[in-house]
């Protein structure tokens, strides 16, 4: 019986190398706003936010997101297009706003609270690219903003712009693996020892 305290005081020892799983920076999303940059047109041809975890674009209208704009340039110009799954895209199956001002914006609404590992825009993939400078607020259900940030894409000619927020999942250093496994095989001789010691 006196070995088991050390067993235990070894598995104890390994728990805390491993230390606790990293939090997704953005948790309990709810709505995304994005607004341009610069002074120019807002223009989207998509949007996407991954769930940490699923990795599933909870950005997407297919799985319950919705989107609205302060105004489209056209009709088939609308917010709508930022969330249909098709990027990259130009114009008019884009979201494009109606004005240059401060003012435009495009507003992603989720199905419901989500922990987000990453987000993409995709801008316009046509000469008008040189638009595509974006700030991006991420808000909870308290319309708290959650996290802020820009993605420059403007170099990107309609491809993918990513923000990476990081996961929930843990994945130790070597470091952290060697000292698992050292505490893992001292264990094992405890055990191998308690058994040679058991009396016949």
């Amino acid at each position: 019986m006196r070995q088991l305290p050390n067993l235990l005081a070894a598995v104890a020892a390994v728990a805390l190398v491993a230390g606790p799983a990293q939090a997704a920076t953005v948790m309990g999303a709810v709505k995304i706003r994005v607004t341009s940059a610069i002074p120019t047109w807002l223009q989207v041809a998509e949007l996407q936010a991954f769930e940490d975890l699923t990795m599933t674009n909870v950005a997407l209208a297919a799985n319950g997101a919705t989107a609205a704009g302060s105004g489209n340039f056209t009709a088939t110009s609308s917010p709508d297009k930022a969330i249909d799954g098709f990027a990259p895209a130009n114009y008019p199956q884009i979201y494009h706003s109606n004005g240059a001002g401060a003012g435009e914006f495009l507003e992603i609404t989720l199905a419901g609270p989500k922990n987000l590992s990453s987000l993409t825009i995709f801008g316009r993939a046509d000469s008008f690219a040189s638009r595509d400078f974006y700030n991006i607020a991420i808000l909870d259900i308290d319309g708290q903003t959650i996290f802020s940030g820009q993605l420059d894409n403007r170099a990107l000619a309609g491809g993918g712009g990513t923000l990476e927020f990081g996961s929930s999942v843990l994945v130790p250093e070597p470091a952290t693996w060697a000292m698992m496994i050292l505490g893992l095989g001292g264990v094992g001789a405890s055990l191998r020892r308690r058994r040679a010691v058991a009396p016949a």
